[in-house]
């Protein structure tokens, strides 16, 4: 019979064969779903691993929401999870955010001067 704690592990996409996987361990799996195209298991992984405060788990799962990967696409969450994978200190996180700020600038200048 299965544990509580190996029956949830198992609903959120931890491997059923190894009750002991890590957060780490659980990322890279989510990461060769992911390459598979196997969106819907990857996110449940992320999901998991992301409510823990993984920084990767976060960062990963912002683009299944930014993309609509596996769960509904959601700009505003996706976001979300980068700024709090940044703030702690993922490195692709705050790269992202970077890029989404110079972005916004572009943006903003553009509208304010649209003659150049």
């Amino acid at each position: 019979m299965q544990t509580m704690e190996s029956l949830w592990k198992s609903f959120f996409g931890f491997a059923e064969d190894r009750t002991d996987e890590t957060f780490d361990e659980a990322v890279a799996r989510a990461k060769g779903l992911l390459e598979k195209r196997n969106y819907e298991d990857a996110w449940r992984v992320l999901r998991y691993a992301e409510k823990q405060n993984h920084a990767e788990a976060m960062y990963l799962s912002a683009w299944c929401y930014w993309h609509g990967h596996g769960v509904r696409e959601d700009a505003g969450r996706a976001i979300m999870l980068w700024k709090r994978s940044a703030a702690m200190g993922f490195g692709p996180a705050q790269e992202r955010c970077d890029s989404l700020r110079e972005s916004r600038e572009r943006m903003q200048q553009d509208t304010k001067d649209p003659e150049q």
